[in-house]
Protein backbone atom coordinates (compact mmCIF):
# COMPACT_ATOMS: atom_id res chain seq x y z
CA UNK A 1 0.00 0.00 0.00
CA UNK A 2 1.24 3.35 -0.95
CA UNK A 3 2.37 5.80 2.06
CA UNK A 4 0.75 9.09 2.54
CA UNK A 5 2.32 12.09 3.48
CA UNK A 6 1.28 15.27 5.27
CA UNK A 7 2.91 18.28 3.30
CA UNK A 8 2.03 21.63 5.70
CA UNK A 9 4.00 24.47 7.20
CA UNK A 10 3.91 27.59 8.94
CA UNK A 11 6.87 30.26 8.58
CA UNK A 12 7.16 33.37 9.95
CA UNK A 13 10.72 34.94 11.82
CA UNK A 14 9.27 36.75 14.04
CA UNK A 15 11.40 40.35 15.51
CA UNK A 16 9.75 40.53 19.00
CA UNK A 17 11.61 44.65 18.93
CA UNK A 18 8.95 45.56 16.37
CA UNK A 19 5.56 46.95 17.34
CA UNK A 20 3.96 45.65 13.75
CA UNK A 21 1.56 42.77 14.68
CA UNK A 22 1.12 39.93 12.98
CA UNK A 23 -2.15 38.64 12.92
CA UNK A 24 -4.18 36.42 10.33
CA UNK A 25 -4.41 38.84 8.27
CA UNK A 26 -0.27 39.12 7.71
CA UNK A 27 -0.45 35.15 6.82
CA UNK A 28 -3.47 35.71 4.23
CA UNK A 29 -2.12 38.50 2.45
CA UNK A 30 1.59 37.11 2.15
CA UNK A 31 1.53 33.21 1.41
CA UNK A 32 -1.57 31.08 2.24
CA UNK A 33 -2.41 28.20 0.08
CA UNK A 34 -4.50 24.80 1.28
CA UNK A 35 -4.84 21.20 -0.23
CA UNK A 36 -5.09 20.84 -3.88
CA UNK A 37 -4.15 24.74 -3.55
CA UNK A 38 -0.82 24.34 -1.96
CA UNK A 39 0.15 21.99 -4.99
CA UNK A 40 -1.01 24.42 -7.82
CA UNK A 41 0.59 27.21 -6.36
CA UNK A 42 4.00 25.80 -4.89
CA UNK A 43 5.00 22.97 -7.12
CA UNK A 44 7.04 24.93 -9.89
CA UNK A 45 8.87 27.17 -7.14
CA UNK A 46 12.33 27.24 -5.63
CA UNK A 47 10.54 26.55 -1.90
CA UNK A 48 10.56 24.10 0.51
CA UNK A 49 6.97 22.70 -0.46
CA UNK A 50 7.67 22.41 -3.73
CA UNK A 51 10.81 20.09 -3.06
CA UNK A 52 8.79 18.27 -0.32
CA UNK A 53 6.24 17.81 -3.75
CA UNK A 54 8.40 16.41 -6.25
CA UNK A 55 10.28 14.22 -3.24
CA UNK A 56 7.47 12.55 -2.59
CA UNK A 57 6.37 11.46 -5.83
CA UNK A 58 10.27 10.68 -6.59
CA UNK A 59 9.59 8.22 -3.55
CA UNK A 60 6.52 6.78 -4.63
CA UNK A 61 4.52 8.68 -1.63
CA UNK A 62 1.40 9.90 -1.89
CA UNK A 63 0.60 13.52 -0.96
CA UNK A 64 -1.78 14.93 1.62
CA UNK A 65 -1.93 18.85 1.13
CA UNK A 66 -2.82 20.67 4.32
CA UNK A 67 -1.80 24.16 4.86
CA UNK A 68 0.80 26.08 4.15
CA UNK A 69 1.22 30.31 5.02
CA UNK A 70 3.99 32.13 5.53
CA UNK A 71 3.45 36.19 6.99
CA UNK A 72 6.52 38.81 6.43
CA UNK A 73 9.01 38.88 9.45
CA UNK A 74 7.40 41.53 11.47
CA UNK A 75 6.22 41.17 14.98
CA UNK A 76 4.80 38.49 17.61
CA UNK A 77 2.34 36.57 16.03
CA UNK A 78 -0.88 37.17 17.96
CA UNK A 79 -2.05 34.32 19.63
CA UNK A 80 -5.64 33.80 17.93
CA UNK A 81 -3.59 33.69 14.70
CA UNK A 82 -1.28 31.20 15.59
CA UNK A 83 -4.04 29.27 17.25
CA UNK A 84 -5.96 28.99 14.20
CA UNK A 85 -2.95 27.96 11.96
CA UNK A 86 -1.84 25.27 14.27
CA UNK A 87 -5.42 23.74 15.00
CA UNK A 88 -5.85 23.82 11.07
CA UNK A 89 -2.71 22.01 10.43
CA UNK A 90 -3.17 19.81 13.50
CA UNK A 91 -6.79 18.99 12.30
CA UNK A 92 -5.68 17.93 8.76
CA UNK A 93 -3.48 15.41 10.73
CA UNK A 94 -5.98 14.13 13.08
CA UNK A 95 -8.40 13.45 10.22
CA UNK A 96 -6.05 12.08 7.92
CA UNK A 97 -4.35 10.25 10.31
CA UNK A 98 -1.24 10.18 7.41
CA UNK A 99 1.92 7.55 7.81
CA UNK A 100 4.10 10.74 7.86
CA UNK A 101 4.71 14.17 8.23
CA UNK A 102 6.84 16.91 6.13
CA UNK A 103 6.71 20.23 8.00
CA UNK A 104 8.23 23.75 6.48
CA UNK A 105 8.95 25.34 9.37
CA UNK A 106 11.45 28.59 9.95
CA UNK A 107 12.47 27.93 13.53
CA UNK A 108 12.48 31.47 14.99
CA UNK A 109 8.33 32.04 14.95
CA UNK A 110 7.53 33.67 18.33
CA UNK A 111 3.45 33.85 19.47
CA UNK A 112 2.25 35.78 22.10
CA UNK A 113 2.69 33.66 25.15
CA UNK A 114 4.46 30.48 23.27
CA UNK A 115 8.01 31.78 23.10
CA UNK A 116 8.76 28.10 21.22
CA UNK A 117 5.85 28.88 18.56
CA UNK A 118 7.78 26.12 16.03
CA UNK A 119 8.11 23.41 18.89
CA UNK A 120 4.23 24.04 19.85
CA UNK A 121 2.99 23.09 16.79
CA UNK A 122 5.62 20.55 15.89
CA UNK A 123 4.09 18.80 19.11
CA UNK A 124 0.62 19.39 18.54
CA UNK A 125 1.22 17.78 15.14
CA UNK A 126 2.86 14.91 17.00
CA UNK A 127 -0.03 14.69 19.71
CA UNK A 128 -2.76 14.91 16.55
CA UNK A 129 -1.18 11.28 15.05
CA UNK A 130 -1.19 7.74 15.75
CA UNK A 131 1.94 6.58 17.59
CA UNK A 132 5.58 5.99 15.93
CA UNK A 133 4.02 8.38 12.71
CA UNK A 134 7.15 9.90 11.86
CA UNK A 135 7.92 14.03 11.49
CA UNK A 136 10.72 16.00 9.47
CA UNK A 137 10.84 19.29 9.44
CA UNK A 138 12.67 22.08 7.47
CA UNK A 139 14.19 25.09 8.85
CA UNK A 140 15.75 28.37 7.94
CA UNK A 141 19.21 29.00 9.00
CA UNK A 142 18.24 31.74 11.10
CA UNK A 143 16.23 29.48 13.30
CA UNK A 144 16.38 29.76 17.19
CA UNK A 145 16.39 26.04 17.76
CA UNK A 146 15.51 24.75 21.04
CA UNK A 147 15.15 20.90 22.67
CA UNK A 148 11.01 20.74 22.33
CA UNK A 149 11.56 21.12 18.98
CA UNK A 150 14.27 18.36 18.20
CA UNK A 151 11.84 16.15 20.56
CA UNK A 152 9.24 16.58 18.72
CA UNK A 153 10.45 15.22 15.46
CA UNK A 154 12.23 12.72 14.16
CA UNK A 155 14.57 14.72 11.88
CA UNK A 156 15.52 18.64 11.48
CA UNK A 157 17.08 19.66 7.88
CA UNK A 158 18.26 23.00 8.05
CA UNK A 159 19.24 25.63 4.77
CA UNK A 160 22.84 25.15 3.96
CA UNK A 161 22.90 28.82 2.11
CA UNK A 162 22.59 31.99 2.96
CA UNK A 163 20.99 33.58 0.63
CA UNK A 164 19.19 30.89 0.51
CA UNK A 165 18.81 29.33 -2.62
CA UNK A 166 18.36 25.73 -1.53
CA UNK A 167 15.33 25.98 -0.43
CA UNK A 168 13.86 23.06 -2.90
CA UNK A 169 16.59 20.94 -2.61
CA UNK A 170 16.18 20.55 1.38
CA UNK A 171 12.56 19.53 0.67
CA UNK A 172 13.20 17.24 -1.62
CA UNK A 173 15.81 15.80 0.93
CA UNK A 174 13.33 15.95 3.42
CA UNK A 175 10.92 13.77 1.33
CA UNK A 176 13.91 11.59 0.72
CA UNK A 177 14.74 10.54 4.31
CA UNK A 178 11.10 10.45 5.16
CA UNK A 179 10.55 7.93 2.77
CA UNK A 180 13.51 5.22 3.73
CA UNK A 181 11.74 6.09 7.40
CA UNK A 182 8.99 4.73 6.31
CA UNK A 183 10.41 1.80 4.27
CA UNK A 184 12.87 1.06 7.15
CA UNK A 185 10.58 1.86 10.23
CA UNK A 186 14.10 2.94 12.03
CA UNK A 187 14.31 6.40 13.35
CA UNK A 188 17.80 7.99 13.35
CA UNK A 189 20.00 8.89 16.25
CA UNK A 190 19.74 12.99 17.38
CA UNK A 191 22.61 15.02 18.09
CA UNK A 192 21.76 18.83 19.28
CA UNK A 193 24.20 21.12 20.33
CA UNK A 194 23.25 24.83 21.39
CA UNK A 195 25.80 27.76 21.48
CA UNK A 196 26.09 30.79 23.99
CA UNK A 197 26.50 32.77 20.34
CA UNK A 198 24.61 35.47 18.40
CA UNK A 199 25.61 36.65 15.13
CA UNK A 200 24.12 39.15 12.65
CA UNK A 201 23.31 38.88 9.45
CA UNK A 202 26.04 40.54 7.69
CA UNK A 203 28.70 38.22 8.36
CA UNK A 204 26.05 34.73 8.04
CA UNK A 205 26.79 34.53 4.31
CA UNK A 206 27.51 31.18 3.58
CA UNK A 207 29.86 31.53 0.73
CA UNK A 208 32.31 34.04 2.61
CA UNK A 209 34.30 34.15 5.31
CA UNK A 210 34.08 32.67 8.50
CA UNK A 211 30.92 30.86 7.29
CA UNK A 212 32.60 29.37 4.13
CA UNK A 213 34.97 27.31 6.62
CA UNK A 214 31.93 25.90 8.70
CA UNK A 215 30.14 24.82 5.99
CA UNK A 216 32.95 22.73 4.28
CA UNK A 217 32.96 21.26 7.76
CA UNK A 218 29.61 20.69 7.59
CA UNK A 219 30.12 18.94 4.06
CA UNK A 220 32.69 17.06 5.72
CA UNK A 221 30.52 16.15 8.47
CA UNK A 222 27.51 14.37 6.52
CA UNK A 223 30.42 12.71 4.25
CA UNK A 224 31.14 10.60 7.69
CA UNK A 225 30.02 7.18 7.87
CA UNK A 226 27.00 6.67 9.97
CA UNK A 227 26.38 10.33 9.58
CA UNK A 228 22.93 11.46 7.47
CA UNK A 229 22.43 14.80 7.82
CA UNK A 230 23.87 17.64 9.59
CA UNK A 231 22.95 21.19 9.58
CA UNK A 232 23.87 24.93 11.21
CA UNK A 233 21.45 27.29 12.79
CA UNK A 234 22.44 30.83 12.96
CA UNK A 235 20.31 31.61 14.63
CA UNK A 236 17.98 34.98 14.76
CA UNK A 237 19.42 38.22 16.82
CA UNK A 238 15.93 40.23 16.70
CA UNK A 239 13.77 37.66 19.35
CA UNK A 240 14.32 38.48 23.40
CA UNK A 241 13.82 34.57 24.12
CA UNK A 242 15.60 32.39 26.14
CA UNK A 243 16.64 29.93 22.94
CA UNK A 244 18.05 32.58 20.74
CA UNK A 245 21.41 31.76 19.26
CA UNK A 246 23.55 29.25 17.29
CA UNK A 247 23.04 25.60 17.05
CA UNK A 248 23.71 22.68 15.15
CA UNK A 249 21.77 19.78 14.73
CA UNK A 250 22.53 16.21 13.37
CA UNK A 251 21.02 12.71 12.61
CA UNK A 252 22.45 9.02 11.18
CA UNK A 253 22.60 5.60 12.22
CA UNK A 254 25.94 5.60 14.78
CA UNK A 255 24.39 7.98 17.53
CA UNK A 256 28.73 8.39 18.33
CA UNK A 257 29.64 9.83 15.26
CA UNK A 258 26.44 12.27 15.01
CA UNK A 259 27.68 13.83 18.33
CA UNK A 260 31.07 13.47 16.93
CA UNK A 261 30.54 15.48 13.88
CA UNK A 262 27.89 18.31 15.29
CA UNK A 263 30.35 18.70 18.36
CA UNK A 264 33.25 19.63 15.00
CA UNK A 265 30.54 21.66 13.65
CA UNK A 266 30.12 23.64 16.62
CA UNK A 267 33.74 23.76 17.56
CA UNK A 268 34.61 25.27 14.31
CA UNK A 269 31.96 27.97 14.82
CA UNK A 270 33.34 28.49 18.06
CA UNK A 271 36.67 29.45 16.96
CA UNK A 272 35.66 31.45 14.73
CA UNK A 273 33.87 33.83 16.78
CA UNK A 274 36.48 37.52 16.07
CA UNK A 275 35.01 36.49 12.14
CA UNK A 276 31.35 37.10 13.43
CA UNK A 277 31.97 40.57 14.24
CA UNK A 278 30.30 42.81 11.82
CA UNK A 279 32.23 45.89 9.82
CA UNK A 280 29.98 48.91 9.53
CA UNK A 281 29.96 52.55 8.35
CA UNK A 282 28.65 55.68 9.78
CA UNK A 283 26.13 57.04 7.70
CA UNK A 284 27.32 60.49 7.14
CA UNK A 285 30.91 58.98 5.70
CA UNK A 286 28.94 56.16 3.79
CA UNK A 287 26.80 58.41 2.17
CA UNK A 288 29.95 60.38 1.04
CA UNK A 289 31.44 57.45 0.05
CA UNK A 290 28.57 56.13 -1.98
CA UNK A 291 28.79 59.64 -4.02
CA UNK A 292 32.75 59.31 -4.45
CA UNK A 293 32.32 55.87 -5.40
CA UNK A 294 29.32 56.36 -8.04
CA UNK A 295 31.18 59.56 -9.48
CA UNK A 296 34.13 57.40 -10.46
CA UNK A 297 35.45 54.88 -12.73
CA UNK A 298 33.71 51.61 -13.37
CA UNK A 299 29.90 50.11 -13.91
CA UNK A 300 27.00 49.01 -11.79
CA UNK A 301 25.28 50.92 -8.84
CA UNK A 302 26.75 51.32 -5.57
CA UNK A 303 24.72 49.32 -2.87
CA UNK A 304 24.39 51.00 0.81
CA UNK A 305 22.83 48.69 2.89
CA UNK A 306 20.86 49.07 5.43
CA UNK A 307 20.37 46.21 7.98
CA UNK A 308 19.04 48.20 11.14
CA UNK A 309 16.08 48.56 8.89
CA UNK A 310 15.91 45.15 7.54
CA UNK A 311 12.67 43.96 6.14
CA UNK A 312 13.43 40.47 5.96
CA UNK A 313 14.73 40.77 10.00
CA UNK A 314 11.16 42.22 10.71
CA UNK A 315 12.11 45.88 10.39
CA UNK A 316 9.76 48.04 8.96
CA UNK A 317 11.43 49.45 5.68
CA UNK A 318 9.83 53.24 6.51
CA UNK A 319 13.34 53.97 7.64
CA UNK A 320 14.55 57.51 6.94
CA UNK A 321 18.02 57.94 8.13
CA UNK A 322 19.72 57.12 4.92
CA UNK A 323 16.63 58.95 2.75
CA UNK A 324 17.52 61.81 4.60
CA UNK A 325 21.70 61.91 4.25
CA UNK A 326 20.96 61.11 -0.11
CA UNK A 327 18.84 64.24 0.51
CA UNK A 328 21.36 65.99 2.27
CA UNK A 329 24.28 65.18 -0.24
CA UNK A 330 21.79 65.61 -3.09
CA UNK A 331 22.73 61.68 -3.95
CA UNK A 332 20.91 60.59 -7.00
CA UNK A 333 19.79 56.28 -7.11
CA UNK A 334 17.05 55.01 -5.64
CA UNK A 335 15.54 53.62 -2.31
CA UNK A 336 12.31 51.99 -1.39
CA UNK A 337 9.88 53.23 1.71
CA UNK A 338 7.03 51.39 2.91
CA UNK A 339 4.35 54.09 3.60
CA UNK A 340 1.10 53.27 2.49
CA UNK A 341 -0.10 56.87 3.96
CA UNK A 342 2.26 58.55 0.96
CA UNK A 343 1.17 55.98 -1.60
CA UNK A 344 -2.37 57.37 -0.93
CA UNK A 345 -1.50 60.57 -1.32
CA UNK A 346 0.88 60.32 -4.03
CA UNK A 347 -1.63 58.32 -6.60
CA UNK A 348 -3.32 60.05 -9.60
CA UNK A 349 -1.23 63.33 -9.01
CA UNK A 350 2.24 64.60 -11.46
CA UNK A 351 3.61 65.37 -8.66
CA UNK A 352 3.73 65.04 -4.69
CA UNK A 353 5.16 67.05 -1.91
CA UNK A 354 4.74 65.94 1.88
CA UNK A 355 6.33 63.82 4.38
CA UNK A 356 7.45 59.95 3.43
CA UNK A 357 8.35 57.25 6.03
CA UNK A 358 8.94 57.30 9.72
CA UNK A 359 5.77 55.81 11.01
CA UNK A 360 6.45 53.08 12.91
CA UNK A 361 9.54 54.05 15.06
CA UNK A 362 10.91 57.82 13.86
CA UNK A 363 12.64 57.69 17.17
CA UNK A 364 14.89 54.71 15.99
CA UNK A 365 14.63 54.89 12.49
CA UNK A 366 14.33 58.67 11.05
CA UNK A 367 11.41 60.54 11.25
CA UNK A 368 9.45 61.76 8.34
CA UNK A 369 11.07 63.20 5.66
CA UNK A 370 9.72 65.83 3.38
CA UNK A 371 9.60 65.18 -0.51
CA UNK A 372 9.14 66.98 -3.69
CA UNK A 373 9.12 64.95 -6.87
CA UNK A 374 6.96 63.77 -10.20
CA UNK A 375 5.51 61.08 -10.24
CA UNK A 376 6.72 58.80 -12.58
CA UNK A 377 5.12 55.37 -11.69
CA UNK A 378 1.16 54.91 -9.93
CA UNK A 379 -0.47 51.88 -9.91
CA UNK A 380 -2.81 49.55 -7.75
CA UNK A 381 -2.06 45.97 -6.42
CA UNK A 382 1.16 45.66 -7.96
CA UNK A 383 2.32 42.01 -7.85
CA UNK A 384 4.72 40.02 -9.45
CA UNK A 385 6.38 36.30 -9.73
CA UNK A 386 10.20 35.96 -8.23
CA UNK A 387 12.29 34.96 -11.05
CA UNK A 388 15.74 35.38 -9.40
CA UNK A 389 16.89 32.35 -7.41
CA UNK A 390 15.09 32.99 -4.21
CA UNK A 391 12.03 31.13 -3.47
CA UNK A 392 12.01 31.38 -7.51
CA UNK A 393 8.05 31.24 -8.65
CA UNK A 394 7.05 32.43 -5.38
CA UNK A 395 4.30 35.63 -6.01
CA UNK A 396 4.88 38.56 -3.99
CA UNK A 397 2.43 41.24 -3.44
CA UNK A 398 3.78 44.85 -2.96
CA UNK A 399 0.24 46.97 -2.31
CA UNK A 400 -0.16 50.00 -4.09
CA UNK A 401 2.86 51.58 -5.88
CA UNK A 402 3.28 54.98 -6.16
CA UNK A 403 7.56 56.33 -7.69
CA UNK A 404 8.52 59.76 -6.73
CA UNK A 405 11.71 61.03 -8.83
CA UNK A 406 13.46 64.10 -7.44
CA UNK A 407 15.40 66.68 -9.58
CA UNK A 408 18.52 65.35 -8.73
CA UNK A 409 17.68 61.91 -9.65
CA UNK A 410 16.74 60.15 -6.70
CA UNK A 411 13.84 57.71 -7.06
CA UNK A 412 11.83 57.00 -4.00
CA UNK A 413 9.68 54.05 -4.07
CA UNK A 414 6.61 53.84 -1.98
CA UNK A 415 4.78 50.47 -1.72
CA UNK A 416 1.44 49.99 -0.10
CA UNK A 417 3.08 46.48 1.49
CA UNK A 418 6.73 46.13 2.80
CA UNK A 419 8.79 44.45 0.30
CA UNK A 420 12.31 42.27 1.43
CA UNK A 421 14.87 43.25 -1.44
CA UNK A 422 15.99 39.28 -2.43
CA UNK A 423 15.10 40.02 -6.44
CA UNK A 424 15.55 42.83 -8.47
CA UNK A 425 12.16 42.10 -9.64
CA UNK A 426 10.54 44.58 -7.55
CA UNK A 427 12.32 47.29 -9.22
CA UNK A 428 12.06 46.33 -12.59
CA UNK A 429 8.18 45.98 -12.34
CA UNK A 430 7.68 49.56 -11.40
CA UNK A 431 10.15 50.78 -14.06
CA UNK A 432 13.48 50.98 -12.64
CA UNK A 433 17.00 48.88 -13.95
CA UNK A 434 18.69 48.42 -11.22
CA UNK A 435 22.12 48.37 -13.25
CA UNK A 436 21.61 51.54 -14.95
CA UNK A 437 20.96 53.26 -10.77
CA UNK A 438 24.29 55.09 -9.07
CA UNK A 439 23.28 54.41 -5.99
CA UNK A 440 20.55 51.45 -4.66
CA UNK A 441 19.52 51.47 -0.85
CA UNK A 442 18.78 48.08 0.20
CA UNK A 443 16.83 47.42 3.76
CA UNK A 444 18.89 44.14 4.10
CA UNK A 445 21.08 41.83 6.27
CA UNK A 446 23.18 39.71 3.21
CA UNK A 447 20.22 38.75 1.49
CA UNK A 448 20.32 41.39 -1.25
CA UNK A 449 22.88 39.79 -2.55
CA UNK A 450 21.34 37.03 -4.59
CA UNK A 451 19.97 40.27 -6.74
CA UNK A 452 22.74 42.68 -6.62
CA UNK A 453 26.20 41.57 -5.48
CA UNK A 454 27.13 41.19 -9.00
CA UNK A 455 26.18 44.52 -10.68
CA UNK A 456 27.29 46.02 -7.47
CA UNK A 457 30.65 48.21 -8.27
CA UNK A 458 30.98 48.55 -4.03
CA UNK A 459 28.92 48.03 -1.59
CA UNK A 460 28.75 49.90 1.77
CA UNK A 461 26.93 48.88 4.88
CA UNK A 462 25.82 51.35 7.37
CA UNK A 463 25.52 51.72 10.68
CA UNK A 464 22.29 53.26 11.59
CA UNK A 465 19.53 52.42 14.15
CA UNK A 466 16.99 50.12 14.31
CA UNK A 467 15.29 46.71 15.43
CA UNK A 468 17.86 44.89 13.30
CA UNK A 469 20.65 46.90 14.36
CA UNK A 470 23.71 45.06 14.02
CA UNK A 471 25.51 45.99 17.53
CA UNK A 472 23.36 43.51 19.34
CA UNK A 473 24.56 45.36 22.52
CA UNK A 474 22.37 47.96 21.20
CA UNK A 475 19.13 45.55 21.24
CA UNK A 476 16.67 46.18 25.12
CA UNK A 477 16.92 42.08 25.51
CA UNK A 478 15.44 41.56 29.21
CA UNK A 479 16.31 37.64 29.36
CA UNK A 480 19.33 37.40 31.36
CA UNK A 481 20.32 34.45 29.55
CA UNK A 482 20.94 36.27 26.23
CA UNK A 483 23.43 38.49 28.42
CA UNK A 484 25.77 35.46 28.62
CA UNK A 485 25.62 34.95 25.02
CA UNK A 486 29.05 36.22 23.22
CA UNK A 487 29.49 38.69 22.09
CA UNK A 488 28.18 40.69 25.08
CA UNK A 489 30.86 41.59 27.90
CA UNK A 490 32.25 38.72 30.38
CA UNK A 491 29.97 36.09 27.99
CA UNK A 492 31.77 32.85 28.18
Amino acid sequence: MTARVLVAGLWHETNTFSPIVTDLAAFRSYQWAEGGELVDRYSRTNTEIAGMLRGAEAAGLAVVPGLFAGAIPAGTVTGPAFEALAERIAATARQERPDGVLLALHGAMVADGIPEADAALARRVRDALPAGVPIIATYDLHANLSLPLVDACDALIGYDTFPHTDMAARGEEAAARLAAMLASGRRPAKAFRKLAMITVPQVQATAEPPMDAVMARVAEAEAADGVDVVSVAQGFAYADVDHLGVAVTGYGDDPVAVRREVDAVAGIIEAARAGFRPLLVALEEAVALAASAAAGPGRGPVVLVEPADNVGGGAPGDGTAVLAAMIRHQLAGTIVIWDPRAVAAARGRRRFAGAVGGRILPELHGAPVAIDGAVVFDEADVRYVRDGPYMTGQLVPMGDVAVLRTGFGLNVVLTGERVMPFDDTHLRRVGIEPAGEPVLVVKSGSAWKIAFQSIARRAIVVDTGGVCASNVERLPYTRPAIRRCWPFEGAG
